[in-house]
């Protein structure tokens, strides 16, 4: 087949990104072709096309731009990787428009809200033997969690295998050879099948400059081994997602010396938080449970049943607190109401940090600080030193509210490129630009009415033209 030069374009671009379906701008169209095409068309529904070329054609399907969320979140579910390819260059300059992949989305790392289950976190997980030792590292870009851990002894693969279980992530990174590799595969079939596994040659070859770049000293992992593992996954959060991915700054070790833990057999076969049915929420202890407010209220409550804590002090700690809300009816209803209205703040902030949100978001950050004074002043009276700590690391944000308030209009739509965000009164360019943008024709006539007082030419008229303008 003789290739055009986009088609050259777009094969030089599918040449970097074998493993992902390329959406490749085209003008007001994401295109696919070839197998991508072939595999988009049948998953999503579309009607495939070809384009000819000198002695064949080319399978290709599309989708409108501003539509193409709800088509990714749907190749997501399934498992499959998007590359997307915009248009960098000019679209109005001559010869060939420059396109490339400014992101790759995965399974592991979607942050569309539409995408993401608000009672679940969506963790990203690698795993990394070196000598007797199993590394495990994830995160999840949609919260800002980070973490690390690491396996040893004749137990390993079975404590790896139950942590796996708890995370129950979309997408999983396997560093090299891994010795266990059958077993781990068995496993992730079984108990795990929507799992997507991505395989990775080696390890990080820039691992300190990764850990300093997002972690601070008090942050960062002693051996090594965990060193590797954290920043190769971090390699790998970076390539895709191409931000600078600042929300990831604090690096928690997974230690469960407080905690008491439940081993796969144990949380499935009690239903603690998956049912035997299907695997779902439905008739689980956590089920029964869940009457929280907000989504975050609900990723809690979940780590809390799978993990349940030893420690005498931290329990007694979380019981006093719940005896106190159990004993006080108004308490309890003042925090339920004042939670009601309170978004996702974890997942929130992270749109917003990394340049994913839209002004909807800038309204619904708002609404949910707003929410905050009344719900301080309900827990300055409490007895309990857990709710006690509540209050003394409650920040209000009032300037910011302040901020959000008097710049943003109540009501704003979803895509920037529509304007009308910002409140008039808020900024004195942007005011006159809009008035000039309504009242052009009537500023027109008054210049024209002015030029012909100043010159005494009454039949003088405003005009334009290409070449001098008005």
């Amino acid at each position: 087949m003789e290739l055009t030069p986009m088609m050259q374009q777009y094969l030089a671009e599918k040449d970097r990104h074998p493993d992902e379906i390329l959406f490749f701008r085209l003008g007001d169209f994401y295109e696919m072709f070839f197998q991508d095409a072939i595999t988009a068309s049948k998953e999503l529904g579309l009607t495939l096309t070809s384009r000819s070329g000198d002695t064949e054609k080319a399978p290709m399907c599309g989708i409108p731009y501003h539509a193409a969320e709800s088509y990714i979140n749907k190749l997501i579910n399934k498992g499959y990787k998007v590359a997307i390819a915009e248009q960098i260059g000019d679209p109005k300059a001559k010869g060939l428009t420059k396109r490339e992949v400014i992101k790759v989305i995965t399974p592991g790392t979607v942050l569309s809200e539409s995408a993401l289950k608000d009672a679940q976190n969506n963790y990203i997980a690698l795993i990394y033997e070196k000598e007797a030792e199993i590394l495990l590292a994830g995160a999840d870009i949609s919260t800002g969690e980070c973490f690390y851990g690491s396996y040893e002894g004749r137990d390993r693969l079975q404590s790896l295998f139950d942590q796996l279980y708890r995370l129950m992530m979309p997408e999983l990174l396997l560093v090299g050879e891994l010795s266990f590799k059958g077993e781990l595969e068995e496993f992730i079939g079984l108990r795990m099948p929507r799992c997507a596994f991505t395989m990775l040659s080696g390890i990080s070859k820039h691992v300190d400059d990764r850990i300093i770049e997002h972690f601070d000293a008090a942050n960062r992992p002693e051996s090594l081994s965990a060193k590797e593992a954290v920043a190769t996954l971090l390699d790998y959060l970076h390539d895709t997602v191409r931000t600078d991915l600042t929300q990831l700054s604090r690096l928690n070790r997974l230690d469960t010396s407080d905690n008491l833990v439940l081993d796969t057999y144990t949380l499935r076969n009690l239903e603690i938080t998956r049912n035997l049915r299907d695997g779902g929420k439905k008739d689980t202890l956590l089920d029964t449970l869940d009457f929280t407010r907000t989504a975050m209220g609900a990723r809690l409550l979940r780590k809390c049943l799978e993990y349940p804590l030893v420690n005498v002090l931290s329990i007694n700690r979380r019981l006093d607190a719940v005896e106190e809300l159990v004993k006080d009816f108004s308490l309890r209803g003042t925090l339920r109401d004042g939670f009601r209205d309170i978004r996702d703040f974890e997942r929130l902030l992270t749109r917003i940090e990394v340049g994913a949100a839209n002004a909807r978001d800038l309204i619904a950050l708002k609404v949910s600080l707003q929410c905050l004074p009344d719900i301080r002043t309900a827990l300055e009276q409490t007895g309990s030193a857990l709710l006690r700590e509540c209050f003394q690391n409650m920040e209000l944000y009032g300037d910011l509210v302040e901020l959000l308030e008097r710049s943003i209009v109540d009501e704003p739509g979803i895509s920037l490129r529509d304007g009308g965000i910002i409140k008039d009164g808020y900024d004195e360019e942007l005011d006159e630009y809009r008035r000039i943008s309504r009242d052009s024709k009537s500023m027109l006539q008054e210049i024209e009415e002015r030029e012909k007082n100043d010159t005494g030419i009454r039949s003088l008229k405003v005009g334009y033209n290409k070449v001098f303008g008005y």
